[in-house]
């Protein structure tokens, strides 16, 4: 007899699972834990996924971790455009609140993504993010008549570091959409003024 698979009970096992790789980063989840907080035995994911990776798999895609590189990539473009960067929040930059929404939206697979997802496809994810922050931040003061030092080159990889920790850090202690958003916004308050006087202190 055919096995008749629940939508609801996939939903819930995808839910948990989210949260848990979230919380503990793909190596160290394991498939009792997400049966237990899908409310399921054990035994009834593999009816679903064949296995932890499967079932990652169909938490991370492929289409969201473009999409959200895409959204960083236009959202770093801005700044060649703009004269007062601590405008660029998502109160004056459509840039922003997209990237801001994503964030919200796909809170746990951005958490996966920045800093659960060794062992998968997706552990350069967060590599990527921040060395496309760091040749942004370069090639902006080339254009601009700087050169980058050694000791530029390197603060830049430090604090861009530290920006995907700080939004890890945001998205791991709030889930409240609303607290998201007040947190990112006064986190952005801090970083774009930090950036301007940094990169282009005549702007500032």
């Amino acid at each position: 007899m055919v096995q008749r698979l629940k939508p609801e009970v996939r939903d819930r096992i995808l839910t948990a699972a989210a949260e848990i790789f979230a919380e503990q980063g793909y190596a160290a989840a394991g498939l009792a834990q997400i049966a237990k907080r899908a409310g399921t035995a054990t035994s009834n994911l593999y009816k679903y996924f064949d296995n932890k990776q499967t079932l990652f798999e169909a938490v991370v895609t492929p289409q969201l971790a473009a999409r959200l590189l895409r959204l960083l990539r236009a959202r770093l473009r801005e700044f060649t455009l703009i004269e007062q960067w601590d405008n660029a929040d998502a109160r004056g930059s459509a840039h922003a609140r997209a990237l801001l929404a994503f964030w919200v939206e796909h809170r746990c697979v951005t958490l996966i993504l920045l800093r659960g997802a060794d062992g998968t496809r997706y552990a350069h994810v967060r590599t990527l993010m921040i060395a496309e922050m760091q040749r942004q931040a370069t090639e902006y003061l080339a254009q601009t008549g700087q050169t980058t030092s050694p000791e530029m080159h390197r603060l830049l990889r430090c604090l861009f570091h530290r920006t995907t920790e700080t939004i890890a850090d945001i998205l791991l202690h709030h889930e409240d959409p609303a607290a998201i958003e007040r947190s990112i916004g006064l986190f952005w308050r801090y970083q774009l003024a930090g950036l301007q006087a940094l990169l282009n202190p005549s702007r500032g």
